[in-house]
């Protein structure tokens, strides 16, 4: 375990390997112990770094810094700091989010790929089962409260439980001390508060178009996802993304790094294997000036409702 200090505050992670460089980003109320499975195999060929999100995991809990767009500039800096460019970013539902909003507005030398699980974007969410529960949340006034909360451990399980397709229930991962272990920890919830009050900013994911020199995307999705809609995930993919690889696992829901780690571990080595190398001379120092987050959401086409 290594931390990182981004405004003062902790984020931790996890180096491990060599080679051409990985970043994995979890999921909404998980933590960097997701990816387990994909780095004992990956660390083999590449140097994989594995963050804990502010907010999450074993990262501090900051008062403020949960939007879109605070994860954006937490990245940037992540990446600056160890000196990385030409990545590939690898992320489940918000952290497929971050992986497409950072290669938006970052210029294309700092990113190679992008393997996007479960993307979450507006309409994936709420275009999802879960999305009478995510308006409602929206509305209510529930950060004093999400402070506070520490889920009892039944609780934690019954959450992880909807989170999961056939697969991972079968596979009993709704006992996993690394999935119901951070619905424990009291004010854990206030990230998870914060980011439904930010869903209005992944409307512009559903907007963009990549062009030619964007990089290739690789996107995976659990077909029985009940927290977002793969079905809005395919008309993401068809209408706007344009993967290069896509892969949809039948009986996986929320948690497919988890519920079918060999899957999808050979998903994304694949995919890696097809992806040009990067430019022996590409220096972080070169690269051009990032696009504002906000501007180019002020510009982005509002997606049809």
């Amino acid at each position: 375990m290594a931390t990182f200090a981004h405004h003062g505050r902790t984020v931790v992670y996890d180096r491990a390997g060599s080679g051409p460089p990985l970043v994995l980003l979890h999921n909404a109320g998980a933590s960097r112990r997701i990816w387990d499975d994909q780095v004992a195999e990956l660390r083999r060929d590449y140097e994989v770094f594995v963050l804990d999100l502010p907010g999450y995991g074993e990262s501090q809990r900051p008062a403020t810094g949960y939007r879109l767009v605070d994860y954006v500039r937490m990245l940037d800096a992540f990446l600056d700091a160890h000196h990385l460019t030409d990545v590939v970013l690898i992320g489940n539902c918000l952290g497929s989010a971050l992986s497409l909003s950072y290669a938006i507005t970052r210029p294309a030398a700092r990113v190679r790929g992008l393997v996007l699980i479960n993307p979450l974007t507006w309409n994936t969410v709420y275009r999802g089962q879960q999305a009478p529960l995510a308006w409602l949340s929206a509305k209510l006034p529930l950060a004093p409260l999400a402070r506070r909360l520490a889920l009892p451990a039944p609780v934690a399980g019954m959450i992880v439980a909807n989170q999961l397709g056939a697969r991972g229930r079968a596979g009993k991962l709704q006992h996993s001390a690394k999935l119901t272990g951070p619905w424990g920890d009291p004010g854990r919830l206030i990230a998870l508060d914060r980011l439904v009050q930010d869903f209005p900013a992944f409307r512009a994911l559903d907007a963009f178009r990549p062009g030619p020199d964007f990089p290739p995307i690789c996107t995976i999705w659990g077909a029985q996802n009940r927290i977002l809609s793969a079905r809005a995930g395919a008309a993401l993919d068809a209408a706007t993304l344009h993967p290069h690889t896509s892969v949809v696992l039948a009986d996986c829901g929320h948690l497919p790094m988890m519920e079918d780690p060999a899957t999808v571990t050979a998903t994304i080595t694949e995919f890696l294997a097809a992806l040009p190398g990067p430019p022996e001379s590409a220096q972080v120092e070169a690269v051009s000036p990032p696009v504002d987050l906000g501007v180019w959401r002020e510009n982005a086409r509002e997606p049809d409702q």
